[in-house]
């Protein structure tokens, strides 16, 4: 009878630590989107001053 209980509460430990990784995950996903099309835009607006210099 001890034993079920235990392995109830190991699942469920797990169950949670999974639904903390996958939301740090989905932070980490959702959170990229804008600084990597920020730092695009700087890059880009770079090449253009740079090519815009040139001539």
């Amino acid at each position: 009878m001890r034993k079920k209980k235990t392995g109830r509460m190991t699942k469920i430990v797990l169950l949670i630590s999974f639904i903390i990784l996958v939301g740090r995950l989905l932070y980490a996903f959702i959170v990229a989107i804008p600084h990597h099309q920020e730092k695009r835009a700087a890059s880009e607006q770079q090449t253009q001053q740079a090519h815009t210099d040139n001539q």
